[in-house]
C-alpha cells in the first residue's frame, strides 16, 4: 500500500493530464484554462477546476510537483499516524481541494472585468498544502533560492510578495491563486484538525 495515496495520485494526475494536454492535438488550454471573465460570464465554472491541472511548461510542472511531493508527503503520513489511514487522507485531500478552489475563487474576483487574463497550475492548491505543513512544523528550515529559513517566516515573506504582486502585477505569476490558496489551507487547517490552532501557537507561547 501507498504510505501517502493522494498524494501520489494527485502528483501523476497533474503529471499525466499536463501531458495528455501538451502533446493532444486539441487546444485544451483554450478550454479548460482559468479565464476569470469566462467563468463569471459565461458561465463556464468547471475552469475553476480544471485549469489546476494543466501547467504552462516543464518547468512551471516539475517546481508545482516537487513541491507537492516534498510537503504532500509529510503532511499526509502526519494526518494518517493521527487519524488513520482513510481520515488522514480524506482531511489532505480536503485541505488540497479547498485551497485550490479559494486560489481560483480569489483569482476571479480580482480578474473577472479583464477579457484577457488566464491562469493555470496547481499553485494554488500547493500553496495550501505547504502553509497547512508550516502550521504543524513552523520551525522547520525549508529554502528559499537556497536560503535557508524558517517555515513560519517563509510565510510571512511569501504572502507579503503575494500581496505586492497583486497589486503591481509583478511578473507572470498567478499571485491570486498563491494568496487564495495559502489563506484556504490555513482556514481549512483550522476548520478541519480540532486543536491545530491551539498546537501552532503552542510553537511560539
Amino acid at each position: 500500500m501507498i504510505a501517502t495515496p493522494v498524494t501520489f495520485t494527485l502528483l501523476f494526475a497533474n503529471i499525466a493530464i499536463s501531458l495528455w494536454v501538451w502533446y493532444s492535438k486539441y487546444d485544451y488550454f483554450n478550454t479548460f484554462a482559468e479565464w476569470p471573465y469566462q467563468i463569471v460570464y459565461e458561465k463556464k465554472i468547471y475552469q475553476a477546476l480544471t485549469s489546476a491541472f494543466l501547467h504552462a511548461d516543464w518547468m512551471h510542472l516539475l517546481f508545482n510537483m516537487f513541491t507537492l511531493y516534498s510537503f504532500g508527503t509529510v503532511l499526509e503520513k502526519l494526518f494518517i499516524s493521527n487519524f488513520g489511514q482513510t481520515s488522514g487522507s480524506v482531511y489532505f485531500f480536503l485541505i488540497y481541494f479547498i485551497s485550490l478552489f479559494s486560489g481560483s475563487i480569489l483569482t476571479v474576483a480580482m480578474n473577472f472585468n479583464n477579457r484577457d487574463y488566464v491562469a493555470i497550475g496547481a499553485s494554488g492548491a500547493v500553496s495550501g498544502i505547504v502553509f497547512s505543513y508550516i502550521l504543524f512544523f513552523p520551525f522547520s528550515m525549508v529554502g528559499v533560492f537556497f536560503i535557508p529559513m524558517p517555515a513560519f517566516l517563509f510565510a510571512f515573506l511569501y504572502m507579503g510578495v503575494s500581496i505586492y504582486g497583486m497589486k503591481h502585477k509583478f511578473g507572470n505569476i498567478g499571485h491570486e491563486a498563491h494568496l487564495g490558496g495559502a489563506l484556504g489551507g490555513v482556514i481549512s487547517t483550522f476548520l478541519l484538525i480540532e486543536g491545530s490552532f491551539r498546537f501552532f501557537l503552542s510553537h511560539f507561547f
